[in-house]
């Protein structure tokens, strides 16, 4: 099941595990549909991030790469950029492969199968 980051949820995401604040008191049980109010709730109480129930959309409601820390997502930007032989940004393609390979290594970090810099150490 994803983790969303709260900033990234949409209404009409379903919570697929208990959310509870520090003091271990429920905020939102499993299965609740997610609201515009709720996103407003969660983060008001500081939950950083919410396991949602896969479904298509998941993704395109909750971009893959919002979920990741800022320092993350550039230390992966720059890493991929050192690989690709031509500018980024010299043609539509090369801009096409750089977003797919992008997600691709942001998937495999929020999956615990790749790691970023600061995780290396």
């Amino acid at each position: 099941m994803p983790k969303v980051k709260t900033e990234a949820l949409r209404a009409g995401m379903v919570v697929a595990a208990e959310v509870k604040n520090m003091d271990n008191m429920l905020l939102v049980s499993a299965g609740c549909v997610i609201t515009d109010k709720l996103i407003g709730i969660l983060s008001a109480w500081g939950i950083s991030d919410v396991e949602v129930q896969a479904c298509d959309g998941v993704e395109e409601a909750g971009d893959i790469l919002q979920q990741l820390p800022a320092e993350t997502l550039k230390e992966l930007s720059t890493g991929l950029e050192s690989i690709f032989w031509e500018a980024i940004d010299s043609s539509p393609v090369q801009k096409e492969a750089f977003k797919l390979a992008l997600r691709r290594k942001a998937k495999q970090v929020l999956a615990g199968k790749g790691h970023s810099h600061d995780e290396q150490h």
